[in-house]
Formats: structure tokens, sequence, C-alpha cells
């Protein structure tokens, strides 16, 4: 078992331990909205990330006890981010010209953007402490990406480099030495399954006491972080070009490749997201008796009715 499989499981512990602390507590709904920031970890020298961003709403079930809060729902986010890269050179060695000269024929691209939109149906199951006025959260978040679209850029240049001339050959559209043609490529993945560990803790407030049910507002930082890997296994190249130099078209064979579903993520990768949560959370009203709490447990005849105790 690696440490992926044994983040998950303890995740998913989590919960059920917190739930065990106690046997006093409000049955609560939670409506919850966040956004920030949104990148890749784990990208090679050659790409660079981009920062990108997102949001997402939710609404859920939450058990709050003295101290432990237990929450669990459904939510959605949505989340656009990328890399980039500039100056790569791709060659294929030991061509022919048109006019049957040897050369090396080179793409010079430059403008590389991949970016990604995912928009992910989420289930979060959270434990955390609250207590004077500070609460904190953690635990998994686990999505399926029911939108996964890839966009990839770039602008490219060609030339020849012959043994012969000190510099290359270039800006000769009718030798195939273009020079500034801007491609791009679109491509929608299917459906993703992904894990999130998540960590969230701020303050909490108190926006209405009474009878009915009291009111909190949390405000406060979070952090998601995908467990599992967002590559795709694959043997394409960025870029893949002709494999034999013609002098009609060395355009329209080249096809690009995101960054994330091509041979070049040879390292992990994983998609942070970060920033403000804004949480609204309705008590009913009642809580369950226990024990410990002044006046004991239910009458009988409250218990054969399934009636709830004010606990004083």
């Amino acid at each position: 078992m690696n440490t992926k499989h044994l983040a998950i499981i303890l995740f998913c512990l989590l919960p059920m331990a917190a739930a065990a602390e106690s046997a006093l507590g409000s049955h609560c709904l939670a409506l919850w909205a966040n956004g920030g920031v949104a990148e890749y970890i784990g990208s090679t020298p050659q790409i660079s990330k981009t920062l990108g961003g997102g949001g997402a709403l939710g609404i859920g079930y939450e058990w709050r006890g003295r101290s432990i809060l237990v929450q669990a729902g459904l939510g959605a986010r949505y989340i656009s981010a990328g890399f980039k890269a500039d100056n790569a050179i791709y060659t294929l060695p030991n061509q022919y010209d048109s006019e049957g000269d040897l050369m090396d024929y080179q793409y010079l691209e430059s403008k590389r953007r991949d970016s990604y939109n995912q928009l992910a149906v989420q289930i979060p199951v959270m434990v955390g402490v609250h207590a004077n006025h500070f609460y904190f959260l953690v635990g998994p978040k686990v999505g399926l990406n029911i939108l996964n679209q890839a966009k990839a850029s770039g602008v490219y240049s060609a030339q020849g480099v012959y043994e012969m001339l000190i510099d290359p050959l270039a800006h000769m559209d009718n030798h195939m030495f273009f020079t500034d043609r801007e491609l791009t490529s679109e491509q929608k993945y299917g459906m993703k399954i992904n894990v999130a560990g998540s960590l969230e803790l701020g303050g909490e407030f108190t926006l209405r006491e009474g009878s009915n049910g009291d009111t909190y507002m949390r405000i406060g930082a979070f952090a998601d972080i995908n467990i599992l890997d967002d590559r795709a296994t694959s043997n394409n190249p960025m870029l893949k070009t002709p494999a034999v130099f013609n002098d009609k078209d060395m355009l329209s064979e080249v096809k690009l490749t995101d960054y994330l579903h091509s041979s070049a993520a040879t390292n992990q990768v994983r998609q942070l997201f970060a920033g403000i949560k804004l949480t609204f959370v309705f008590t009913s009203g009642v809580k369950y008796g226990c024990v410990m709490c002044d006046g004991g447990y239910p009458s009988a005849r409250d218990r054969r009715r399934g009636s709830r105790l004010m606990v004083r």
C-alpha cells in the first residue's frame, strides 16, 4: 500500500472517528461558496505553470457537537488552469529540400499555451472542531469531472539548417520556411474520477440565535490538492510533425497535443485549488439529549414518540 492509498483511507476514517467523540449535537443545513486561484504542481523544467482560478458552490448536512463538526454534502466546482512553454525547437534531421540539398528542417515554437477547463461534481466529507469563533475542517473530496476540455495553442516558424551555410534559411514560404503561423487544438476528454484532500480554517460568527434555530457564518481560507495524478498515459509528443519534408505542405500534418496528455509530462502532476470560502450554517433549533446533560435521558414516552429534547 503506497502513501496515496493510505491518505485516502485516513481521510475517509476521520469522520467516523469524530462521530464517536460525542453523542450530543445538532442537525444543520450548510450552504457554501468558495473561490480562488488554481494551478498545477509538478511540471517539468521545460514547462512552466500558469496561474488560473475557479469557484465552487455546495449544499450539505452538518452535525454540530459541542466542539466537533462533521460535514458531508454535494458541490459543483469549475476550475481553469494550465501551462506555458517558449522557444522550443523540433528538428527533422537529414531532410532534402526542393532543390535536393541536405538540411535539418526545424520548427521553432513560441508562445505555447495549454489550458484546461474542468467542471466537477464533488462529495466532500469533512471533520473538524469549532471553539471561540475559530473553526477547522479537514477531509476528502471525492468528485467526478463531467467536463474535461483542453486547448493547446502556439506560434510556429520553420527554417532550414544547412551545413554549408552560417545562418539558417528562413522567411521563404515558397520553400516551406514559413514565419509566425498560429496553430490551435481543442480536445474534450471523457469523465474522470478525482480525489482531493481538503483543509479549511478560519473564523465562525453567530448571526442569529433563537428558539427556532441558530445561524452561523464562517469565513476562512481553504486549500484542495488532488491526491490522484492528473496526467494521462500517452506516447504522443506535444508537437507531432511530418516524418519527411515536402515542399508542398508542412503545416496541415502538424498536430498539437496538450501537456497532460502528452509524453512530455514525465513527472506527476497534481492540481491545487486555494482561496477563500464562505459558509452559512442553519441549525434546527433542537439537540439530542444525552446522559451527561441536565435532565438525563429522555422519558420513555418521549423516546416512543421519537421527540427531541432541548439541551439547557
